[in-house]
């Protein structure tokens, strides 16, 4: 029951973190007022491009540290599995 619900929540936190780079324009309009100060719609060409172009970035980053994480409790598990069953 344990490893279905670490699976679930692993699996959820996955899931939830690659949602900039497909939509990546509408989480511009979002956070254009936080990034630059006014609405999406003011800004440049070339702000609205850099914007998205960084959102998309640090959402890369997100789902390589959700895999690194994901990868490293799996790890950690099996060597705590193996010498589980190695004591016994």
């Amino acid at each position: 029951m344990q490893k279905i619900l670490l699976t679930v929540l692993v699996f959820g936190i996955l899931s939830t973190t690659g949602c900039t780079a497909a939509n990546s324009q509408n989480v511009a309009r979002q956070q254009a007022s936080t990034y630059y100060g006014r609405s999406y719609e003011q800004l440049t060409p070339q702000e609205k491009m850099r914007l998205e172009n960084h959102l998309s970035r640090q959402d890369a980053v997100a789902w390589n540290t959700g895999a690194h994480v994901a990868s490293g409790v799996g790890r950690l598990l099996q060597g705590v599995g193996v010498l589980i069953w190695s004591v016994r």
